[in-house]
């Protein structure tokens, strides 16, 4: 049996609006991004040999969406504590459409709450390359970020080699010590004959 050219890296995720839809896939030589809209889809091939950086930041869309949905599970949930029979009542079933109304919509703000707060920390991340710079909506969690730069660093690594951490570290060594080492450029107060240097 065939193996299978591509793997799922993340499973759809909206775009900017509901409609649109944006997908990862690990391909042999290339990741592929797939975005659909119903009705179009849009292939997108970024090969491990191009990929200069994976830029992840943490985003505050998580916080946002706590204090929107926050407040709101909090009314509702006060408005069912409200409507709830006293102890002392005689159990009258007179607001019991009051209290599943109320239950119902706590349950439909306090789900997502849930669920924003379970998949952890948001962020944006982008691709770049040596020709553009390409923004990955199905990572918009840290989490997940950050396991899918983990499957991609080996391709990455295969396809444009990689260094050893001993030179890695003997590098940023050395820049560090070194800063002195690049001469500073004359400027028009060293020498105010010399013609405007344009940087």
């Amino acid at each position: 049996m065939p193996e299978k050219e591509y793997q799922r890296l993340t499973p759809a995720r909206s775009r900017t609006t509901f409609v649109s839809r944006s997908s990862l896939w690990l391909g042999k030589d290339h990741l592929l991004c797939i975005d659909s809209s119903g009705y179009t889809e849009t292939y997108k091939r970024f090969y491990f040999r191009d990929i200069q950086t994976v830029i992840i930041v943490k985003s505050k869309r998580r916080v946002i969406w706590n204090w929107v949905l926050g407040p709101l599970t909090a009314i509702f949930l006060v408005l069912l504590l409200g409507s709830l029979p006293y102890t002392g009542s005689t159990g009258s079933n007179s607001n019991l459409g009051e209290i599943v109304f109320f239950a119902f919509l706590g349950f439909i703000f306090a789900l997502p709450l849930l669920i924003n707060n379970i998949l952890g920390p948001s962020c944006v991340c982008h691709l770049r390359t040596a020709v553009q710079i390409e923004e990955l909506p199905p990572l918009n969690r840290l989490r997940r970020a950050r396991k899918a730069l983990n499957r991609l660093r080996p391709f990455m690594v295969a396809a444009q080699g990689g260094l050893p951490p001993e030179e890695i570290s003997a590098r940023m060594r050395a820049a560090v010590a070194s800063p002195d080492s690049v001469a500073p450029r004359p400027t028009v107060a060293d020498n105010p004959d010399a013609p405007p240097v344009i940087s």
